[in-house]
C-alpha cells in the first residue's frame, strides 16, 4: 500500500517503522529535516520536508494515488485541514489525530469527521483507553475493542443455582436483545454454543452484548448482584478521562487521585459519577487514608516517574489487578518487574488501531476466548456469498458458528438480531472452532 503520514514525531515515526516493516511504501512529510534524516536512516521510508496542510506539498508526495493519508502532527486542527486537502485530491482513505475532545464527542451536533471528510478521527489518548478498560473486562474483550469501537461488550459469566439459565437450554433461554452467547466452558473444556446446549451450575459463559443493555444480563446466569469494582487511577492525564468516560456505564466505583488542585477540581466538575481526590498517590499514607490497597484494581495513569511509583506501591499493597502506562514502551519490561500486571503505550495502541483501520483486511484473526477453541474472526462479507442479503435466521442455529457482531458504515458495531440482513462488502465477528477458517472464508467470499 502507498501511505503518506504527516507528521513525524512519536506518534507519527512509529507508524511510519511498523508499516514500512509491513511493506507498505510510506512516505513520511515534516518541517523537521532532523526527525525526517532520523526515520530515513533507520526505516525504509521516503521524506519530504514540509507543510504538511499544503495542497502543493501532498500533491508532490502522491496524496492523489495514495491508498491512505494518516495526519499525524500534534496539532488538531493541522491534521483535520490535512486530511481534508489530501481527501480534496483523492487519497483513498484519511485519517486525522486529534487531542481535544470536542472532536470526538459522540453527543455533539456537530460530526467532525464528515465535516472536514475524514474516514476516521483517532486519538492516543482514547486508543490507550479503551485498550485498558477492554483488559479490564477480561483479555479477549480487546479483540470486540478493535471490532466495534467501544460500541458491545464481551463478557463472561459463571452460571450459578439461582441464575434463571440454570438447566435450560440456549433455544429456551430469554436473551435480552442485543445479546448472544459465544462460547461454554464446562470444566476444562469449552466449545462453541449450539440452540440445544443445555446450561449447568458451573459452566463459563461469554456473552457479546450491545453497550447498552448490558444491565438486562444482571441475573440471567447468575443472581443479581452488585458488580460494581472499586477502581483506584493514579493521575488525571486525559487517558484517565476516557478510562473514567469508558467504564461510565459499569456503574464502577472510581476514585481519582490528582496532584494538581485547579485540575483536581476541573475533574471533578466534569466526572461528576467519580470521586476525585486532591492528593498525592506515591504517598504511603495516601494509600492507608484512602483504603487504596482495598481496591479491585488500581490505573497508574499518569506521568511516568509517577506511574512507576504509584504502581510499585499498589503491588506491593496486594492490589490485585494493576496496570500502567508508560509514554516510553522501553520501560515496560522494567515496570513488569516491580508486579504490574500490564503496561499500555500510547504509541502502541494508536499504531494497532491505525493499522487495523488502514488494512481493511477481508478476513482477521482477533484472539481466542481464554480456555476455549473458540477463536474471534473478523470477516468481510464478500458479493458472491451465499448469506449475502439474508436475515441471519436463514444461517440456522446450529451453523457451527456464531455471527456475534456486525459492522454498520460508521464502522461501529452490534449484536445482530434474527432479522438482521446480511450485506455485502460490511464486516462482521463470527466466532468459530479453531480449525474451521478455510471454511468459514468460503462462505463469506473473503479471498
Amino acid at each position: 500500500m502507498d501511505i503518506i503520514i504527516c507528521g513525524g514525531g512519536e506518534i507519527g515515526g512509529s507508524a511510519a517503522s511498523a508499516m514500512a516493516r509491513r511493506g507498505d511504501n510510506v512516505t513520511v512529510i515534516d518541517t523537521s529535516e532532523t526527525r525526517l534524516s532520523y526515520l530515513e536512516e533507520h526505516y525504509d521510508i521516503a521524506k519530504l520536508q514540509g507543510n504538511a496542510s499544503s495542497a502543493e506539498t501532498l500533491r508532490v508526495a502522491g496524496a492523489s494515488n495514495a491508498d491512505a493519508v494518516i495526519a499525524a502532527t500534534g496539532i488538531d486542527e493541522v491534521n483535520l485541514v490535512c486530511a481534508n486537502v489530501a481527501a480534496s485530491l483523492g487519497a483513498g482513505r484519511t485519517l486525522a489525530r486529534v487531542n481535544h475532545s470536542l472532536y470526538l464527542n459522540d453527543d455533539s451536533d456537530v460530526d467532525y469527521a464528515r465535516l472536514f471528510s475524514v474516514d476516521r478521527l483517532f486519538s492516543p489518548d482514547r486508543a490507550t483507553a479503551r485498550a485498558i478498560a477492554a483488559r479490564l473486562r477480561n483479555p479477549s474483550a480487546l479483540a470486540v475493542e478493535r471490532f466495534a469501537r467501544g460500541s458491545i461488550e464481551m463478557i463472561s459469566f459463571e452460571v450459578e443455582s439461582n441464575g434463571k439459565a440454570t438447566g435450560m437450554k440456549l433455544r429456551e433461554l430469554e436473551m435480552p436483545e442485543g445479546s448472544r452467547v459465544v462460547a461454554i466452558k464446562r470444566e476444562d473444556r469449552g466449545r462453541l454454543p449450539t440452540a440445544d446446549s443445555r446450561l449447568k451450575t458451573g459452566d463459563q459463559v461469554t456473552v457479546v452484548v450491545d453497550i447498552d443493555r448490558i444491565g438486562e444480563l444482571d441475573g440471567i446466569f447468575d443472581a443479581h448482584q452488585d458488580r460494581r469494582r472499586s477502581i483506584a487511577i493514579a493521575g488525571g492525564s486525559p487517558s484517565a478521562v476516557w478510562v473514567c468516560r469508558a467504564l461510565q456505564s459499569h456503574g464502577d466505583r472510581i476514585s481519582l487521585f490528582e496532584t494538581n488542585l485547579p485540575r483536581a477540581e476541573e475533574l471533578a466538575a466534569k466526572l461528576d459519577w467519580v470521586s476525585v481526590i486532591h492528593a498525592d498517590p506515591t504517598a504511603p499514607e495516601v494509600f492507608e487514608d484512602q483504603s487504596i490497597s482495598q481496591a479491585d484494581a488500581f490505573l497508574a495513569l499518569g506521568e511516568d516517574h509517577m506511574n512507576m511509583l504509584s504502581s510499585a506501591l499498589a503491588c506491593t499493597n496486594g492490589v490485585p489487578l494493576v496496570m500502567a502506562m508508560t509514554h516510553r514502551p522501553g520501560l515496560k519490561p522494567l515496570m513488569k518487574q516491580l508486579g504490574v500486571s500490564e503496561v499500555f503505550s500510547q504509541r502502541e495502541s494508536v499504531r494497532e488501531d491505525i493499522i487495523h483501520f488502514i488494512s481493511d483486511s477481508p478476513f482477521e484473526r482477533l484472539n481466542t476466548i481464554p480456555g476455549t477453541p473458540v477463536e474471534l474472526i473478523r470477516i468481510r462479507i464478500g458479493s458472491r456469498s451465499s448469506l449475502t442479503e439474508m436475515p441471519l435466521r436463514s444461517l440456522g442455529a446450529d451453523a457451527g458458528m456464531v455471527i456475534a457482531a456486525a459492522e454498520d458504515d460508521s464502522d461501529r458495531g452490534h449484536v445482530p438480531g434474527p432479522d438482521h440482513v446480511l450485506t455485502a462488502g460490511r464486516h462482521v465477528l463470527v466466532a468459530c472452532e479453531q480449525g474451521r477458517e478455510k471454511e468459514v472464508r468460503k462462505l463469506f467470499d473473503a479471498s
